[in-house]
């Protein structure tokens, strides 16, 4: 699979302005774009532990669970 396929299919669809981008561009922004990805998910999951950490401790499993189920890892 190219750069250019995985971006798109990253990014939900074809996208016009990915043909103005050389196939290097195309795999950097790729590589960026997985970066963001990951940042944001961590940043995500500290933040939702931060929120849950305040509740007593025998509800922190339970209260993640029931609010995220397994979108959080």
């Amino acid at each position: 699979m190219t750069a250019r396929a995985e971006l798109e299919r990253e990014l939900g669809g074809p996208l016009s302005a990915l043909d103005l981008l050389s196939e290097p561009e195309i795999r950097e922004l790729l590589m960026t774009f997985r970066s963001a990805r990951r940042v944001e998910a961590a940043m995500l999951n500290d933040s939702v532990d931060s929120v849950i950490g305040t509740l007593p401790w025998p509800l922190r499993t339970p209260a993640k669970k029931i609010m995220f189920g397994n979108r959080l890892r």
